[in-house]
């Protein structure tokens, strides 16, 4: 099952100052039962530093961390791994799902990755995924010596945009060769096909999506999307996709503006700002214009990890 694990008091409401440099604290949300997807997310005081996350750099020699102390940093995610491999392996609660017939296993992405490489730590209890790591605790984990496999497959650079909803302002009308409509379970396998991610169908069927599904063809085709997107578990745009003969249409912005303005409703709290968040492989400079043409601004750095509680 799932844990939130924390060092600091739940009902602490202090104001969280960047400039802070007591004793740090975290926030980790654990769930190994997702398993392949991602078990761990996890928030450090030592993010919010001041220090422009342009001199913290991920290659193991000197980085500028911020003016925390380093040390109790170190013992704190030390303590949190120690606390983690106490917990044990519960069995997934995802079933093995077959990938639609079209799928190429040895396709890789924008990061050049597959998706045996996505998949490669299921097989192994100790690894565990840990997901939107901020670039200042990636050089902790490093110095624990704590990260799994090699770094051009473990250490992945994400940009994560931050998007104001109610500034997005892309008109929701379509061409008439497509129309509105809901993917279901029939369609995951397509889904699946369109990315090296391991999605999986339990997750894919409880997070709001919209699709786009053509108005002429046969019924079979009209009944198969050729474009989707989903809310993620954080409030993030996940698993956009446009079939390669819709695109320069504007349906992937198109899509994010529907999907964050009318299914977000379970991550907006009365009272605050209505911000959603994705993702972007560092490199992939067409979802980073999509994102960018949508008013996201690319606030942080963030990282996909494996973290080997072998190593612990």
């Amino acid at each position: 099952g799932s844990h939130l694990l924390t060092n600091r008091e739940l009902d602490h409401d202090e104001p969280i100052s960047p400039d802070d440099t007591s004793e740090p604290w975290l926030y980790a949300f654990v769930d190994r039962s997702c398993r392949p997807e991602t078990e761990v997310w996890l928030f450090g005081n030592w993010e919010t530093s001041s220090t422009p996350t342009d001199n913290v750099h991920v290659n193991g020699t000197s980085e500028s961390r911020g003016t925390h102390n380093e040390k109790a940093i170190l013992s704190l995610l030390h303590s949190l791994l120690l606390a983690f491999k106490a917990l044990g392996l519960p069995p997934s609660i995802h079933e093995a799902s077959a990938d639609a017939p079209d799928s190429i296993d040895n396709a890789v992405d924008s990061a050049g990755l597959s998706k045996a490489d996505y998949a490669a730590h299921a097989s192994n209890p100790n690894i565990m995924l840990w997901g939107s790591i901020h670039a200042r605790t990636i050089p902790y984990l490093q110095t624990l010596d704590v990260l799994s496999g090699e770094l051009s497959t473990t250490v992945v650079p994400n940009h994560m945009f931050i998007f104001d909803v109610l500034s997005m302002t892309t008109p929701l009308d379509l061409p008439p060769s497509v129309r509105w409509g809901k993917l279901s379970k029939e369609h995951f396998a397509l889904v699946r096909s369109r990315t090296q991610i391991p999605r999986q169908d339990r997750t894919l069927g409880a997070l709001p999506n919209f699709g786009l599904f053509p108005t002429q063809g046969t019924e079979t085709e009209k009944s198969s999307p050729v474009a989707w997107a989903f809310v993620g578990l954080d409030a993030s745009l996940t698993t956009l996709h446009v079939e390669s003969s819709y695109r320069r249409m504007g349906l992937a912005q198109k899509l994010t503006t529907k999907l964050f303005r009318e299914e977000m409703g379970l991550f907006f709290a009365d009272g605050m700002e209505k911000l959603a968040q994705g993702y972007v492989i560092v490199g992939n400079e067409a979802s980073k214009g999509m994102c960018e043409s949508l008013g996201g601004k690319a606030e942080w750095t963030v990282y996909w990890v494996r973290v080997d509680l072998g190593k612990v």
